[in-house]
């Protein structure tokens, strides 16, 4: 008995999001998966929204209906679910008095017009057979107890595809009642992509662009940070700096690329500065016409600059991708040295 209480105990959720969400349009990358749910909602045809977790489909979900003024009725389904909750719970009373098997199907997803199923396909075959039943007939069927369901449209959030869970004929018929899905993943996971996403979070204009490196460089390695995990990487970077993300599970089973990505992005800084250091002295050179005593001994001092610059480079310790690149820089600086001081031997005599 005490597992029939637990099962009655709890009334699940007719969720309340009309406060504190964020509007549809606060959602970067969505608009194919916010497509697909007007689709559904239009159609009265049910969705699936799949694909690896922390890319917003239960957020996005939450918030289509609160656009709309509408509570859906959210049960998360899972390996431990039970014919006693989908159904509401068992009527305790009627048990113990006549020892029937009653449902408080009032209390269930079918009686209401919008729901919204979080996992469903790791429910037990049994459960999901039962629900195929009810969604086919449109009739919850117990013995004597009928109720005609009032659910009008259904959102599926889930990781798993819907290969990976139609295992038998029973379980593709209930697919059958979820004609729409769409894969709720990025076109790509750069870092513009991730930097567009945190600027959504934290502002334009006042992210750390190294954070969205580091996630650029997992990604190329196979290794997707998922948009949850990022914007909570930047919260960590921002109150414990990098050291704090060797302490999220995404970063630490690869910790070697966040050290490799750090060391990058700091050498990136370094040769960018250099490099604008470079260029400026390349346009000072430039515009010295080299027409006088006083602008030969400008030039001059700009040639003894550039090959301060060179030696530096010379003695920079950077990752690899940086050693093709700073060989040009190189080659091009030694060419550039050899072609000024030509110049100004030329210009020296004629001012002799």
């Amino acid at each position: 008995m005490a597992t029939i209480k637990a099962a009655t105990a709890k009334k699940e959720e007719v969720l309340d999001i009309t406060d504190n969400v964020q509007t549809t349009d606060q959602f970067v990358f969505m608009d194919k998966t916010l497509k697909a749910l007007e689709i559904g909602f239009d159609s009265g045809k049910n969705v699936i929204l799949y694909g690896p977790g922390g890319h917003g489909k239960s957020e996005l979900t939450n918030s289509f209906f609160a656009e709309r003024g509408i509570k859906p009725f959210v049960i998360t389904m899972g390996t431990g679910m039970t014919t006693d909750r989908l159904f509401g719970g068992l009527n305790i009373p009627v048990f113990n008095t006549t020892g029937k098997i009653e449902y408080l199907v009032e209390n269930s997803f079918m009686n209401y017009e919008y729901v919204v199923f979080e996992e469903l396909f790791d429910a037990p075959d049994f459960i999901l057979e039962q629900l195929k039943d009810i969604l086919s007939s449109g009739v919850f069927r117990n013995g004597t107890q009928h109720f005609e369901i009032k659910t009008k449209y259904i959102v599926c959030a889930t990781n798993r595809t819907r290969e990976e869970f139609s295992k038998n004929a029973s379980l593709q018929a209930l697919m059958e009642r979820f004609p729409l899905e769409h894969n709720v993943i990025w076109d790509n996971y750069t870092d513009i992509a991730y930097m567009t996403l945190l600027e959504s979070k934290f502002g334009e204009g006042d992210v750390d662009p190294l954070i969205p490196f580091i996630l650029q460089k997992y990604a190329a390695k196979n290794i997707t940070i998922s948009p949850r995990v990022a914007v909570t990487a930047y919260q960590i970077f921002m109150s414990a700096g990098i050291d704090g993300l060797m302490y999220i599970a995404d970063f630490n089973k690869k910790s070697d690329i966040l050290k490799s990505a750090v060391k990058e992005f700091e050498d990136n800084a370094v040769v960018n500065e250099h490099f604008r250091k470079i260029q400026e002295l390349y346009n000072e050179l430039s515009e010295n016409n080299l027409l006088d005593l006083e602008q030969i001994r400008e030039g001059q001092a700009s040639i003894k600059k550039l090959k301060a610059l060179k030696t530096e480079l010379e003695t920079l310790k950077v990752s690899d991708s940086f050693i093709t690149k700073l060989e040009e820089v190189k080659k091009s600086i030694a060419e550039r040295i050899k072609t000024e001081t030509k110049r100004i031997m030329v210009a020296t005599s004629v001012n002799d």
